[in-house]
Formats: structure tokens, sequence, C-alpha cells
């Protein structure tokens, strides 16, 4: 794989432009459509609305309403797909290196936001065989992807959208510069793919050609997934820039954008039912987490091996499914194909009859442990992360919590790279939206703090609270006796404990 491949654009920040950007160009003109006046007035609207206050033009943006009404769940899958070159025929035999399930719920209002790592070795549906799961997309264009998505989740993908990396630049320039806190020095140069990443770390407004040099960059140790993590996190930047009113006065630029570099199989109506579901979107409505596994070389090639089981805890956290954990393992191996760490097995002469060949996840096996990890009635167990200098901060949220009535096993120091951003890591089978919605509820501090999904199937650990080095201390409130673990009220009792000390572990 040459280096321009393993450096082309992974334009997550262009699919939310998809989504929000044309929600808004698309949306509204759908809605001047069927008032048959768009063609009519849509030069003078835009000479008004320059003349307005921003105040008065969010107003006017919000009278644009009433959108469809979102009726039920929709997951659309959202790809950012390479370049063949500028001779090249666009969106033909790309490989889609950004492969996002995005799960909106209107009943919750919440989305949820599940990366697929392009590396993921999973069988390619209508029998292409097993490979690279961002090669589906090159065999047979965005339906071959969806095919292929439903077959590994065991779940519906209603409508893709698919981006070209010649769109990036263009739609940040459209939107102007972005809020963006860039994590660590970011330092790359690449001559033969045209990359040349030299960003600070803060929190900054990204220009253009920054915003593709933030996402891009996976020179770190973390690699493609650091970058998967960097997505997530410019998405929940990102949205706010769309609240803008002035991004109204840009509409026609947009809509220009999407004819240009998109290609769905969304209707204006379906645009225009997003964007209702979205422009009211608050970032702590965002939950974001990516399919576990992990990294084998499997007959000399490198892939990503996603779990089964955590997987179908991501699926039931994020896209309010109850999938086939037998199902999906089933989706990542033929019949002749055994999952092995090492290139070095004899698959020829491997016995699939044997039992260790036939062992593998199930859903009763799964179901099992979630049912005994339910039943657990300690305290939750959370374990704090921290960047150094935050050590006083971290010893707050660890006292506060105990008096809670929760469990802190650890406080665990990291960098300050590794640290920027507040969240709260969902990592248990029973840790879920009710252990979210009591921890918030208890301190208000944590309202804002983003939740990420990351499950490991055997862990001692509930939940990891990260702070950042912006953190304030979280102290204790009147709230904090007045539910249980669950959420549900107590009557100002909290149950008692066993509080483990915590203690500094530097890492």
């Amino acid at each position: 794989m040459t280096n321009a491949r393993n450096n082309s654009v992974n334009s997550f920040q262009v699919l939310c432009a998809a989504v929000l950007g044309i929600g808004i160009g698309i949306g509204v003109t759908w809605h001047l459509d069927h008032q048959g006046i768009r063609s009519r007035v849509a030069p003078a609207v835009k000479a008004q609305l320059k003349k307005l206050s921003p105040q008065n033009l969010s107003k006017v943006a919000q009278s644009v309403s009433p959108f469809p009404r979102m009726e039920g769940r929709t997951n659309v899958l959202l790809m950012g797909v390479d370049s063949n070159g500028r001779k090249a025929k666009r969106f033909l035999n790309t490989r889609s290196d950004t492969m996002i399930l995005a799960s909106l719920d209107p009943e919750t209002h919440k989305v949820g936001l599940i990366s697929i790592p392009r590396d993921s070795r999973v069988r390619i549906a209508d029998h292409k065989g097993l490979d690279k799961i961002n090669s589906a997309h090159a065999l047979g264009g965005p339906e071959l992807a969806k095919k292929t998505v439903e077959q590994l989740l065991g779940i519906p993908v209603d409508h893709y959208v698919v981006i070209d990396t010649q769109g990036l630049k263009s739609v940040c320039e459209i939107i102007g510069p972005i809020e963006v806190k860039v994590e660590k020095r970011m330092r790359y140069r690449d001559r033969a793919s045209g990359l040349n990443i030299d960003l600070e770390p803060g929190l900054q407004k990204l220009s253009a050609a920054q915003v593709e040099e933030y996402v891009r960059f996976r020179h770190d140790q973390k690699g493609d997934l650091g970058r998967i993590d960097r997505q997530q996190w410019f998405l929940r930047q990102a949205s706010h820039k769309f609240k803008e009113p002035s991004v109204v006065l840009k509409l026609p630029d947009i809509i220009k954008f999407a004819n240009e570099y998109v290609v769905t199989d969304l209707s204006i109506n379906d645009m225009a039912t997003l964007f209702g579901f979205a422009k009211d979107l608050k970032e702590s409505q965002i939950e974001t987490a990516m399919l576990p596994g992990e990294a084998r070389m499997i007959k000399g090639g490198s892939y990503y091996v996603p779990d089964p089981e955590g997987v179908a805890m991501v699926l039931q956290r994020l896209a309010g499914a109850s999938p086939s954990v037998s199902a999906i393992a089933s989706a990542m191996s033929s019949d002749k194909d055994v999952l092995e760490a090492s290139d070095a097995e004899d698959y020829e002469n491997y016995d699939l009859a044997s039992d260790d060949a036939q062992a593998g996840p199930s859903n009763d096996t799964f179901q099992a442990a979630w049912a005994n990890s339910c039943a657990d009635e300690r305290p939750m167990r959370f374990v704090i992360r921290y960047p150094m200098g935050a050590e006083q901060t971290a010893k707050d949220f660890a006292e506060s919590l105990t008096e809670a009535g929760y469990t802190v096993i650890s406080r665990v120091r990291c960098k300050a790279a590794d640290c920027a951003h507040e969240q709260i890591v969902l990592n248990s089978l029973r840790a879920d939206a009710k252990l979210t919605a009591a921890l918030k509820s208890r301190f208000p501090e944590l309202t804002e703090f983003a939740v990420v999904v990351n499950p490991l199937t055997k862990t001692r650990i509930d939940a990891t609270i990260q702070i950042s080095p912006d953190t304030i201390p979280l102290m204790p409130h009147e709230t904090a006796g007045q539910f249980d673990y669950d959420g549900s009220d107590i009557n100002g009792e909290v149950k008692a404990s066993r509080v483990s000390r915590s203690k500094d572990i530097s890492g």
C-alpha cells in the first residue's frame, strides 16, 4: 500500500457537513419549493437576511420550519472515500476509509455514532469473500458497502451518504473557521501525498487547511484508531458551527457543494427530516463508540478483528438493537477460516470439527454474562484519569464520588495530550444510560461531559471518568444522595458501600 493510500483523507468533517450543512441547505430548499416561491424570492430573501442582526436571523432560520418529523429510529451510513487522482472518475473503485453508522433516535433525541475501523476483517456481502471492510465500496459502490455493514451488525441501514476527499477543503471554506481543541503538537510531512501537518496544541479556530491536517494526522502510537477518536471529537466540536445564524446566508454555496461532492440515496424529504431532527441537537446528546476489537496479523496481512460480544454491546447501547452475537461472529469468518493471532497457523490442516474450532461467541453466554453483571448490587466502580498537574482535582472527584456511595478503584495519571477532553467512558455490561443519568443528576458539573461507549467484556471497572486540565473540582451536592445507582429515588438514603481507598497510579 502506497504512502498516498495510507495518508488518504478520512473526510469525517465533510460527513458532518453532509448531515448538517446539506440538511440546512436542501431542507430549506425543500420548504421553499413546497411553498412554490423559491425561484421568485430567494435572491430578495438573501439580501434581506444580510441586513438582519444575528438574533433576528436566528429567529428567521427557526421560522423556516416546519420540517417533516422523524417517525422512528433511522440509521445512516456515512462514508468518506479516497481519491483515485484528478484524471480518474470520481467515486469509482474508491475505498471507504471512513465508515460511521449514525443512529438517530427521535424518542430520546440522541445520536449514536459508531465508527467502523477501515481494516475490519469481515465477509463482504454478495459472496465477495473475506476482506477489509473498506474494500466493499471499491468492489460494489455504496450499495455493497451498505449490505456489508448490515450483514456485519445485523441491523438495518436505512440510508447512506458518501463524500470524496475533494470536498474536504471546499465545505470548510464555505462555513468558515471551526473552533477545535487540538490535543497535542502535530507535525508530519509526506511530500509524495502532499501532506504537511503542522499544528500547535490548544483550543483554536482552524482554517480549512488546518482542519484537514487535524483529521488526517495519525502518526502517533494510536495510529488510525487515534484518528478515529479525533474524527468523533471533531463532530462534537463542529456541531456548534452549524448553529451559527451566518450559515443561513451560505445556503447557495452549501447546495452547490451537495450537488458536486455528495452521493446519497436520501431524498430531499429525507434530508429535510434529518435537518428537522439535527437542528436543535446538543453536543451532550451525541454518544460515540468504535467497534471494539484488536489488531491481528492474519495470513501475512494486517487486520482489525472486531469482538462480537463488544460489538453487540455497542449496538444495544447506541443503536437500540438486540443483535445476534453468533451472527456477528459469522459475518467475520468463512467456513474455512479461523481467526488466529499469527499467520503461522496451518489453516489447511485445521480441524473445523474440533471443540476449539466450534467454540466461540454465542448469545447464550453473552446474555448470561449480561444478566450476572446487571444482578451485581455492589456500587458502581470508577477509575479517574487525570493529566499531570490536576492531582488535586482528581482527589476532589474521588472524594465526592466516594461520598455519593460509589467505589473509586484508582486514579490514573496520563499525559496531557491523552486527557485533553472531558468524558465518561462506559466500560462494563451494567454501565448504561441509567448510570450516566444518575451520575449527571448528582453532579451537574458532569452534564457536559461526553459519553463514550468502550465495552470491556471482562473488567472490574464500570466506568472511567476522564478530566482535563480545565476541569473544575467535583463538589458534593444536595442531590448526591437522592438517587439509587440506576437513577431511581431512594428518599435521600445512600446504600452502604465497600469503598476502596483510591490510589495514584502513574501512567
